[in-house]
């Protein structure tokens, strides 16, 4: 294997043998997996996850998942099991252990210690006739699967443990939709960085009360242009004697106006404002909204809650948030 090319197709091979452990691993799946959801799904504790090698690594991934979707997990070392670490694992927790072989040594004091306290195990293995499948109350086997490669790579987990994590991430959906998962929840456990800053609704950012410019609608064209500039939005707020009806004034539309009106200085906001201007939800996402704008060619929008006017945004917040 010289060139770049078929180091490209020998990539592609390697992919599609992890495919077609994947799908084996599909057709494998029975009735068990729906019973260790509904188990998970009513667990009062904590969902513990145990391995050892990679197996353990593939249960930190998978615990991260379910952490990030909101239901309560942690990974227990099955190495320090025997140290104290297994007074942490309490009656209500759900114990999920994953090995491929299921006979693997560091297990065995977890497995015994979750059965005395009558704590439920989901064993996660490929072998029926393990110390794992005999001791869990549900199991999850798996094909044997082929290792990428050829023989000399038949020792090393690749297929196995690429199985392995997609059972975890199908188990964590699947957990997270019988709870009635919104992605507003993956907002709030990643409320820093760009996935946070993804799942924001438009509220956090919201400019409202002293600092939205108001105007009354009887207001002269030069008072207009007065408000619009005391807080730099490029906007006013046009509001009637009732305040039932909120419309709005842009430069934009000062710019229309002037060019329409010989005599524009004593022209009335009501003549030339956006009767009927565009609104979101306050719950949209922040780059739903940023979206919305460009859709629409218009750098302000109104915000509401429950048909009530909240506030307003305007794309320089929005692309400020966005890029700090």
């Amino acid at each position: 294997m010289k060139s770049e090319k078929q180091i490209l197709n020998f990539g592609k091979k390697l992919m599609k043998e992890e495919i077609r452990a994947l799908s084996k691993a599909q057709r494998y799946l029975n009735i068990n997996f729906a019973k260790a959801v509904n188990i998970i799904n009513s667990t009062k504790g904590n969902i513990v996850f145990s391995g050892v090698g990679k197996s353990k690594l593939i249960l930190e991934k998978t615990c991260g998942t379910f952490s990030s979707l909101g239901i309560s997990s942690y990974v227990l070392d099955a190495s320090q099991a025997s140290h104290g670490s297994l007074g942490n694992l309490q009656k209500g927790d759900t114990l999920v252990v994953a090995s491929n072989s299921g006979n693997t040594n560091e297990l065995v004091t977890i497995l015994k210690f979750a059965k005395k306290y009558k704590i439920k195990i989901i064993g996660i293995s490929s072998n029926s006739k393990s110390h794992l499948y005999k001791s869990s109350d549900i199991n999850i086997v798996y094909p044997k699967v082929k290792e990428i490669g050829d023989k000399n790579f038949k020792l090393v987990p690749t297929s196995s443990t690429t199985v392995l994590t997609s059972i975890g991430d199908a188990l964590a959906v699947s957990v997270a939709k019988l709870r009635k998962f919104k992605i507003k929840t993956f907002g709030e456990t990643h409320p820093s960085g760009s996935i946070g800053k993804s799942l924001t609704p438009i509220k956090d950012i919201l400019i409202t009360g002293k600092n939205i410019p108001f105007i009354n609608d009887q207001a002269k064209f030069s008072k207009v242009l007065k408000t619009i500039a005391s807080k730099r939005l490029g906007c006013a707020i046009v509001k009637n004697k009732n305040l039932k009806k909120i419309s709005i004034v842009t430069d934009g539309d000062t710019s229309r106006a002037a060019s329409k009106y010989k005599n524009f200085t004593d022209i009335k906001v009501k003549d030339f404002m956006t009767k009927n201007p565009k609104f979101i939800d306050e719950m949209t996402m922040v780059p739903d909204a940023l979206g919305y704008m460009n859709k629409n060619r218009i750098t302000v929008l109104l915000v509401k809650s429950k048909g009530k006017f909240k506030g307003l945004i305007n794309i320089h917040k929005i692309l400020e948030f966005l890029n700090k």
